[in-house]
């Protein structure tokens, strides 16, 4: 009998969000995705034995569910979360009644009648919530990121959404435990599926690079000739290899076997690309079918549904309509009328088919569920029952349908590309995601000369961190995250922790973002010239009233420390620039802490200030902190009066925080008041 053979392969994947100075998860979407989904989609699956599938499971993900695991702490969010809520600073509650509507307010928020309340509060005038409205939104905001799985079978989840408010900081500890514990279960369920043969374990090269572009940057040229490259003082194409080389032997070590599949990053794949998987004993991988029409000249849709071997390699292409109406459209309509939709197009491709076709579905199984009602739960469940009462439908792993009697064909060469629009456009070409490259191919040069020093291994490491393709999706105005600013930290922060541990100056340009859309500070600007005395005091109320002065900690309120710096005075007169820094500076002072002041224009250098009750004199630059920090600096260092201005404070070589955060902060100096000049 003939047979249509459906292999679905559901990609879990998150970034490395560990900040490298901190060694803390600066964003949550691991727990988070955690709790929600990587339990649950192969939960789903388990009710339905006649129904296989592949799950590809990212190294960099099963890294930070391992450290998760090991180091309970490890987590921003979850760390905050924890402290009583009376306990907590504003800058801790303004992060959290940020960060803690992270939910998509149709299917997650509204549910839960308490968190919507506070989430109409929160768009309304009156926006400051209380003590206890701030624990029920911590305590509903988990329970809304929790699965059904967790909601059916956890007496602590069942326990508190039957309660509905009123939440108490015991109860909010005992969630946070229960939800912790539940981590150590998602990989061995993976594990037991995988050996009942249900489901087969794929993984991504190690921190999900854009391989073609790591092995030749030339290779977007192939589907886009006219994008503009990057200018990189240093290639990758070693680096390719080791995130191949390096991911086998992590799922060597996670699964006690050698992965036979690999999902490219992105579903990206080139010639040289398909050469490192042989090399490696990889058998089959897979992309898009816009890169399958690209590389064979001819979008006859029949072709997608056989395989293609590549000098040894079976390759898989996607239909893409399939795996998008999954993905983006069936949340739209009931599950019923979705799994009719889906089903009536694959009797289409079976009736127009003279041969056994192999339908691949690929797409990404943790972040389109949200957008379902019931987390998808009940769209599964309609899929996987019907599915398995169609006689003409098997579904299987892809190393199984390989022994199938299907069709596999010879390609000749392959045009590089990727699942989005066939090309690279995503990762590369824009200024933006171009200024990423330069500056990772900087930092790799460096680390190239540096290979004798004790802390290159652990510095290469946070090279490939920061190729993963995460960071340079989001440059470029092709998408949008509330969050962008923290991705472009992280990558920056990643190239930065390079230089540190070699030793090496870390240029300024890093300290600047690269995304262009950013929180703006508000700049009050100088109205006349001032001459503070220099002695760490306000010495009287006339002495920085013309000054400009701006708010060191505008871009920090989705952050979950204090800060200690807070505000910035500046002012000129003929001769100096004068610079206040408020905050808590008596907590600094004597104790071995350095300000570093980063100058980023045409007149670019910085300077380092220790921070002592008495004047220290640099060079002519005058410093001094005991109430405040007061600067003067000499305008004969200045060759321009407009600069990007950023401080970092430091403590025995270790950044303790940067001001402002994710930018800089652009002063003018330039206007002349010596016509109303008065002492």
């Amino acid at each position: 009998m003939k047979k249509l053979y459906l292999c679905f392969l559901w990609h879990m994947h998150q970034p490395y969000y560990k900040n490298p100075y901190t060694n803390l998860f600066e964003m949550p979407w691991t727990f988070l995705h955690a709790i929600k989904d990587y339990y649950d989609m192969p939960w789903h699956l388990s009710k339905h034995p006649k129904i296989k599938a592949t799950f590809n499971l990212v190294p960099s993900l099963l890294k930070q569910l391992e450290e998760y695991i090991q180091n309970p702490q490890v987590c921003y969010l979850l760390n905050t979360l924890e402290k009583p809520v009376e306990k907590l600073t504003q800058t801790e509650k303004l992060y959290l009644t940020d960060i803690l509507f992270s939910a998509n307010s149709k299917t997650m928020i509204k549910p839960f009648e308490r968190y919507y309340q506070l989430y109409l509060k929160k768009h309304s005038k009156n926006s400051t919530f209380d003590n206890q409205e701030i624990l029920d939104l911590q305590v509903l905001f988990l329970l809304a990121w929790s699965g059904n799985y967790l909601r059916e079978n956890n007496n602590t989840v069942k326990k508190l959404i039957e309660k509905k408010k009123n939440y108490t900081h015991q109860e909010k500890l005992e969630l946070i435990t229960a939800l912790k514990h539940f981590i150590k279960e998602i990989i061995a369920f993976y594990k037991d599926l995988n050996q009942k043969g249900q489901i087969e374990i794929s993984t991504t090269p190690y921190y999900h690079p854009i391989l073609p572009l790591l092995i030749d940057i030339n290779t977007a040229k192939e589907s886009l000739p006219n994008v503009n490259l990057p200018k990189l003082k240093s290639g990758f194409k070693d680096d390719a290899a080791l995130h191949v080389k390096n991911a086998v032997e992590y799922y060597e070590k996670t699964f006690s076997k050698k992965p036979t599949g690999f999902w490219p990053s992105e579903g990206s794949i080139s010639n040289e690309t398909i050469k490192l998987f042989k090399e490696n004993l990889i058998l089959w991988t897979a992309s898009d079918e816009d890169v399958l029409f690209n590389s064979i000249n001819d979008r006859k849709i029949e072709n997608i549904y056989k395989v293609y071997n590549y000098e040894g390699v079976n390759i898989f292409f996607r239909d893409k309509y399939l795996s998008d109406a999954i993905g983006f459209r069936y949340q739209n309509l009931d599950p019923k009328s979705a799994v009719k939709d889906f089903i009536l197009r694959l009797r289409y491709i079976y009736e127009r088919t003279d041969f056994n076709p192999v339908v691949s579905v690929i797409l990404d199984g943790e972040n389109a569920w949200e957008f379902y009602e019931n987390n998808a739960k009940d769209f599964f469940q309609e899929l996987y029952t019907q599915i398995s009462e169609q006689d003409w439908i098997e579904t299987t792993t892809f190393s199984e349908v390989l022994e199938k009697d299907i069709v596999v064909e010879k390609l000749n060469s392959i045009k590089a590309g990727s699942w989005i629009y066939g090309n690279f456009s995503t990762w590369i070409g824009h200024p933006e995601k171009n200024t990423a490259w330069e500056y990772l191919s900087e930092a790799k040069q460096i680390l190239e000369f540096e290979k004798e020093n004790k802390n290159y291994d652990t510095a290469k490491s946070l090279l490939f961190v920061a190729e993963g393709s995460d960071w340079f999706w989001w440059y470029g105005d092709d998408h949008f995250s509330h969050y962008a600013d923290k991705f472009d930290l992280l990558f920056r922060l990643n190239l930065q922790k390079i230089y540190d541990l070699l030793g090496k100056d870390i240029p300024s340009k890093l300290q600047k973002p690269i995304k262009k859309l950013y929180k703006e500070p508000i700049i009050k600007r100088p109205s006349y010239f001032v001459k503070p005395k220099i002695d760490g005091y306000v010495s009287n109320y006339f002495e920085w009233l013309s000054a400009g002065e701006v708010d060191l900690t505008y871009d920090m309120s989705s952050m979950s420390f204090e800060p200690i710096l807070k505000k910035l005075y500046y002012g000129y007169d003929e001769d100096y620039l004068y610079l206040r820094i408020d905050g808590k500076v008596e907590s600094i002072t004597n104790k071995g802490y350095i300000l570093k002041v980063f100058f980023l224009s045409t007149c670019e250098f910085e300077i380092e200030l220790p921070l002592k009750s008495e004047i220290t004199e640099i060079n002519g630059i005058k410093v001094v902190a005991n109430k405040v920090i007061e600067i003067a600096i000499p305008l004969k260092f200045f060759d321009c009066r407009d600069f990007d201005i950023s401080f970092t404070l430091t403590k025995d070589g270790n950044v303790v925080e940067k001001l402002p955060l994710y930018s800089v902060l652009n002063l003018n100096i330039s206007e002349d008041f010596s016509h109303d000049w008065f002492v």
